[in-house]
């Protein structure tokens, strides 16, 4: 599940971890920071390259180069300036023209918007829609320039909240910077565009922008694009985590593993000294480093003859309770951190989320009535029973509420215990069958496209739920939540959540709380908003829908 997804180590993550040793998880961390630096990755950059609930530092070939000799490689072999480096980097061909086509549809959408106005007020409209294209025209290799920093590539292809994410800060400083530029060349005669045309334009990019790098992007049928072949650093339960999700790529081919003491002899391609042979021999386009029993000092010693020549991006030690926002920031000469920003939720940041969500679902109910009306009138005409189900769930501060949803199972067998009726369970945190004879044949329609879930809307608008937040928890299942883990209950549940964009029900019990305990530790409203988008993206495409 690569939109976000997220799969869980071991069942201890649930217990708080009470039995790991915090010096050697310290020293752990320490180490792979080590590693990370001396592999020469940018302190003061993090994505989300490999898998869901991993967070991990890259660092693309011509980083680092800067930072040392590097030995010369056989004639023909890793070439940092080959195509791969620089589509990690984001300054291949295809990437600028990408981003060029998007600032192109921006600034068409504003030049006809202009011509409307033109028309209206009686004016030339071929001159209203010239006079406007090339003035904006004239911006677009300034601001291809100023978002080269956002097309750095992660393994994996972007999702769409994630670009406009990236490119809201530095669309604001391209359109400061056009300005700037157009009000010199206005000094020598040249007539600027108006200001609300660049913030038109800079606004419409983050949208036609990150649409476009998520099409160029996204494999398609039939034509998977270029596939990156990957080396995983280190064997065990982590590097097979990442080999597992990364194959789920259709653009990621996992060759292998190299390890020094590995877990599967089977499955090693070498030592790590002869880790850059191998990567030669398999063209490797790219290189993980999960976590190995051999010392940091000897996988520093293997990466050194790739720096420059090879992406390679560190997989930290405690990377379940590091969320994609972690940054890595310097906190010494040569010594970088991996920190998480604390959450907002004082009284101010609470209220303004409750407004938001007040009327997000007032508006929501409104707009969609004669939709809930239809599904109503399905629900009621083709099986036997009420139209809403009712269950008893667990809110903020332990609180228990009435979660509403759409009925989609028989009134006679709802009762009745999925591992009593046989045929093929589905893995994650409940009890489930992939064909549930207990559900109707519009409750399947409903689940696989989520419309049982909005009379949830009247939950938020009561104040009892959230539009996104932990999953509601039923009392038998909340029973079972200790330590750590009863920090959901300080916030309101959701009707969507970290868990619902990282799999949903083909996560396990222990990913699904270590992803809410993720969403309350670094909450925010850009937070929410991100997995609002993507949860748009994760229904559309039923997954993980049962």
């Amino acid at each position: 599940m690569l939109t976000g997804q997220s799969r869980a180590i071991a069942s201890d993550v649930v217990a708080g971890g009470a039995a790991a040793d915090v010096t050697a998880a310290a020293t752990s961390v320490a180490a792979d920071m080590a590693t990370a630096v001396a592999a020469g990755v940018d302190p003061l950059a993090l994505d989300g390259t490999g898998t869901n609930g991993f967070v991990a530092a890259s660092v693309a070939p011509e980083a680092a180069a800067i930072n040392g000799q590097i030995p010369p490689l056989a004639a023909g072999s890793l070439d940092p300036g080959s195509r791969y480096a620089l589509e990690h980097s984001g300054l291949g061909p295809a990437d600028l023209i990408v981003d060029t086509v998007g600032l192109a549809a921006a600034a068409l959408l504003v030049a006809l918007a202009r011509a409307a106005d033109a028309s209206l007020a009686g004016h030339s409209v071929a001159a209203a829609f010239v006079s406007t294209m090339l003035r904006l025209g004239l911006c677009i290799p300034v601001m291809v320039a100023v978002l080269a920093p956002t097309r750095r590539r992660s393994l994996l292809h972007p999702v769409f909240s994630d670009q406009v994410h990236a490119l809201a800060l530095p669309t604001a400083a391209g359109g400061l910077v056009v300005l700037a530029v157009w009000r010199l060349a206005s000094g020598v005669g040249f007539s600027p565009p108006r200001l609300d045309w660049v913030l038109s334009m800079c606004a419409l990019s983050l949208a036609t922008v990150a649409g476009a790098r998520v099409v160029h992007h996204t494999p398609r049928r039939g034509h998977p694009g270029r596939v990156h072949r990957v080396l995983i650093v280190g064997s065990g339960t982590v590097a097979d985590r990442v080999s597992q999700q990364m194959a789920e790529a259709p653009s990621v081919n996992v060759v292998g593993y190299v390890d020094d003491d590995p877990v599967d002899p089977t499955r090693c391609l070498g030592r790590l000294d002869v880790l850059r042979e191998v990567c030669e021999r398999e063209s490797v386009d790219h290189i993980v480093v999960a976590f190995s029993r051999s010392q940091p000092q000897e996988i520093i010693d293997a990466l050194r003859p790739l720096q420059g020549r090879l992406p390679i991006t560190v997989v930290p030690r405690l990377f379940e309770v590091l969320p994609a926002s972690a940054r890595m920031n310097e906190i010494g000469s040569g010594l970088a951190g991996l920190s998480v920003a604390p959450a907002t939720l004082g009284p101010w940041p609470r209220a303004v989320k409750l407004t938001l969500d007040v009327f997000a679902s007032a508006v929501g109910l409104l707009l969609i009535s004669p939709l809930l009306l239809v599904v109503a009138v399905m629900v009621r005409l083709t099986s036997r029973g009420p139209v809403l189900f009712r269950q008893d769930r667990v809110g903020r501060n332990g609180r228990h509420f009435a979660m509403l949803k759409f009925r989609t199972m028989y009134v006679e067998h709802s009762n009745v215990s999925p591992a009593s009726l046989g045929g093929e369970a589905v893995s994650g945190p409940f009890p489930k069958l992939k064909n549930d004879p207990r559900v109707t044949p519009v409750g399947r329609l409903l689940r696989r496209t989520s419309l049982d879930e909005l009379p949830q809307l009247w939950n938020v608008l009561r104040g009892e739920m959230a539009l996104v937040g932990p999953r509601p928890f039923m009392l038998a299942d909340a029973a079972t939540i200790e330590g750590w883990a009863l920090r959901r209950y300080t916030v309101r549940p959701g009707i969507t959540g970290l868990w619902q964009v990282s799999g949903r029900n083909e996560l396990t019990f222990a990913e699904m709380c270590r992803l809410d305990q993720l969403y309350v530790n670094c909450w925010s409203i850009g937070l929410d908003l991100r997995i609002l988008l993507r949860t748009l993206w994760v229904v559309l495409g039923g997954h993980g829908a049962y």
